[in-house]
């Protein structure tokens, strides 16, 4: 529950007010004056005791100075706008649209405690099997061990396997990729850079001409160029040239494309590889891999466990989060009905808070009406503190 507060400056009425505006402005080399007579700096004396009548005296000094620097900070302040863009509330907020749905909804991927339990251990078995599996890649290709890591990355599946990743990564980062092709170079300097180590992108200067195009038509190696170079830094300037070429040959080859290659391209056009939301495009790269001629079928069973489980994960919070504002909102029951065993002294009262929040919610406009519940709960909660605190 956050409560917007409106910051504005307090106005002064009154005595003060007069003081101040009768009172000639003061001049610049006056107000600078006193503000440095209130710069003390530390004593050349130390912890020399001086006597009470020095040190009364100091304090009397730096009040009468405060005062007056409290009067010229109001006076100069006077005429200025109020600014009470903090007090605003910059976001409409609205309800949540599920409502009590996650409350009664069952998952059918894992509808009883036994299920659940099963998907758990096989998901550790699979994670040995791909663990041993990226240990084992250091025998193959360095294609190979790149489109390994970069699978698990694609499918959310990486952050299971860091320890492993990073070691198979410090090796590649020391493989020399003057003889490969731009596909290969390309995946080699994503992968490092989004892992955090320092590659610099002279490994694509073999692939340009002098008029700035790289030695390519192929749209895989356009792709993974085009990936990689949103990975820049200020000042590279090939990479900038490596995005304007690749974004040009894309777009120009995407009529003639069809599949998922036409799918990813357009994606990439719209929102490059590096910038995406991981997690949402994994259930998608999950069919797309499944249709691979290279899959792996431990990889690829661990990726749909992995997601079922983390999806189970996230309903259950949900779950827990509605119940905790269903009891809150049982709890806090706003009527009048609710005080039939209350006191007639506290019956009168609770009448007028109750008309107060009525007030409140018919002078609010229709798309800010939301706000009352929030309102009552957090009331209710602070009233269930207070009890709390009462007879604890």
């Amino acid at each position: 529950m956050m409560t917007a507060f409106s910051l504005k400056s307090r106005q002064c009425y009154g005595s003060c007010l007069l003081a101040t505006a009768a009172s000639p402005r003061p001049s610049i080399f006056w107000r600078w004056r006193q503000q440095q007579q209130c710069n003390f700096h530390p004593s050349i004396w130390g912890a020399v005791q001086f006597s009470p009548f020095w040190r009364w005296r100091q304090q009397q000094q730096y009040s009468q100075v405060e005062q007056q620097s409290a009067q010229t900070l109001h006076y100069d302040n006077r005429d200025e706008k109020v600014d009470d863009r903090l007090g605003k509330n910059p976001c409409n907020f609205h309800p949540s649209i599920w409502g009590d749905f996650f409350l009664h909804y069952s998952n059918p991927a894992a509808s009883s405690e036994q299920q659940q339990t099963w998907m758990a251990e096989r998901a550790d078995k699979l994670k040995e099997e791909v663990a041993k599996m990226i240990a084992s890649s250091v025998t193959c290709s360095l294609h190979q061990r790149l489109q390994l890591i970069h699978v698990l990355e694609r499918l959310c599946l990486d952050h299971l396997f860091e320890e492993e990743i990073n070691d198979a990564l410090i090796q590649i980062k020391t493989n020399d990729v003057s003889d490969c092709d731009l596909h290969t170079v390309a995946m080699w300097f994503y992968l490092l850079r989004k892992y955090g180590y320092r590659v610099i992108p002279d490994v694509f200067l073999r692939f340009k001409d002098e008029e700035g195009c790289f030695f390519t038509n192929n749209p895989m190696d356009l792709l993974s160029l085009y990936n990689a170079a949103h990975l820049r830094t200020h000042g590279e300037t090939i990479l900038d040239e490596a995005i304007l070429f690749t974004r040009r040959c894309l777009k120009t080859t995407l009529p003639s494309l069809e599949g998922s290659l036409a799918r990813e391209i357009k994606c990439a056009l719209e929102i490059p590889l590096p910038r995406r939301v991981r997690i949402y495009e994994s259930k998608y790269y999950i069919s797309t891999y499944e249709k691979e001629a290279t899959v792996h079928e431990s990889v690829l069973q661990l990726a749909k466990l992995n997601s079922n489980i983390m999806q189970l994960h996230h309903q259950k919070e949900l779950r827990i989060v509605t119940s905790w504002w269903k009891d809150l909102e049982i709890e806090s029951r706003w009527d009048k009905k609710a005080a039939h065993d209350l006191p007639e002294c506290m019956k009168f009262a609770l009448g007028k808070i109750l008309d107060s929040y009525q007030t409140i919610e018919q002078e609010l406009a229709h798309e800010e009406k939301y706000r009352m519940p929030y309102l009552k709960a957090f009331v209710s909660y602070l009233s269930h503190l207070h009890i709390s605190s009462i007879y604890h």
